[in-house]
């Protein structure tokens, strides 16, 4: 009970916001972060998703509605009810899908605003209100993460998955779609793969050494040969389709004991990812770099990564909205 406790609150946890003034910090590897408050425009410090459109604007989903960011600009959106924003994806026509802390999800086409609720606008779709991630796959279904399962909208009809279909537990935080189109799930139970109605589920062993580090798996990411890597409360591991890695060993401190919230990949094929209370990690294939509060930056935890057409790499943490420049 208490693990399942821990995993609700690490998807849900409305965290205390800590006021900072816009600050540069140059670390011991002379990179330029930038961080950005309600001070500069930002609607509330504490992020939870970020998404990125094609014109390069930052939207930021926030313990109080979104923000947009053009570079220069900020405009707030405060249309979900007061609610925590939790997840954010862009379609490829440029429709915004934003999953909220019990006002279901929100749509925003061009100026137009949908709104889905289970009891409104999910037809025969029996999923919770509470949408803590979403993604689109390769023919446009969005597929979206609930406490209470998955529910997939093609644009018509809904459906709903729950372990009464296949997926290994109810409460849902993360969702990948991998390069062959199947989708991941991760759960409070471990991961379920979906693919050709079929279902595949891995979870956590303590005398498996080599499996998944932990069943609450709060992040997911596809690596450039198609390796699966699952950020959970234990740490992180990697799946090639039939071989677990666990990462975790002295010289990739981070992972060891630290929840990882959040997870990307860049154009370079480098991995990044955020934890619940070691900063900031990034994997280039062979070694492993962090960044901390010892260089200098405020960034406990990092629930949110995502990387503009610049290579620039923005990050949500509970503090506020942080910029990693790409000078090379």
């Amino acid at each position: 009970m208490m693990k399942t406790l821990n995993f609700v609150l690490l998807v849900l946890i409305s965290l205390v916001n800590f006021s900072c003034e816009k600050n540069e910090v140059d670390d011991a590897t002379s990179l330029k972060w930038t961080m950005y408050t309600t001070k500069d425009g930002l609607a509330n410090n504490n992020i939870h998703a970020i998404a990125i459109d094609a014109s390069d604007d930052i939207w930021i989903g926030t313990d109080y509605g979104v923000s947009k960011f053009d570079g220069a600009n900020w405009t707030n959106y405060t249309a979900f009810g007061g609610s925590q924003v939790l997840a954010i994806t862009i379609d490829k026509e440029g429709v915004k899908w934003f999953g909220t802390n019990g006002e279901g999800i929100v749509s925003l086409n061009g100026t137009n605003w949908n709104y889905y609720k289970n009891d409104e606008g999910f037809l025969n779709c029996n999923v919770s209100n509470i949408i803590t991630s979403i993604a689109i796959d390769p023919i446009g279904n969005k597929w979206f993460g609930t406490i209470s399962g998955v529910a997939k909208y093609d644009g018509v009809n809904w459906t709903s998955y729950s372990t009464n279909d296949g997926l290994i537990d109810n409460l849902v935080a993360s969702i990948e779609i991998d390069k062959q189109g199947n989708k991941w799930f991760g759960t409070n139970g471990g991961v379920s793969k979906f693919a050709d109605n079929n279902w595949s589920n891995y979870s956590y062993h303590a005398d498996n050494t080599n499996g998944i580090a932990g069943n609450g798996v709060m992040s997911i990411v596809t690596d450039k040969k198609g390796n699966m890597w699952f950020g959970t409360w234990g740490g992180l591991s990697e799946f090639d389709g039939v071989n677990w890695t666990r990462h975790g060993t002295e010289t990739e401190w981070l992972v060891a004991n630290s929840p990882i919230l959040s997870a990307n990949m860049d154009t370079k094929g480098n991995l990044w990812f955020g934890s619940n209370g070691w900063g900031i990690s990034v994997f280039d294939g062979v070694k492993w770099t962090t960044y901390t509060k010892v260089n200098g930056l405020d960034i406990d935890p990092v629930r949110a990564i995502a990387i503009d057409s610049k290579g620039n790499k923005w990050f949500g943490t509970s503090t506020g909205l942080l910029k990693l420049t790409d000078d090379n």
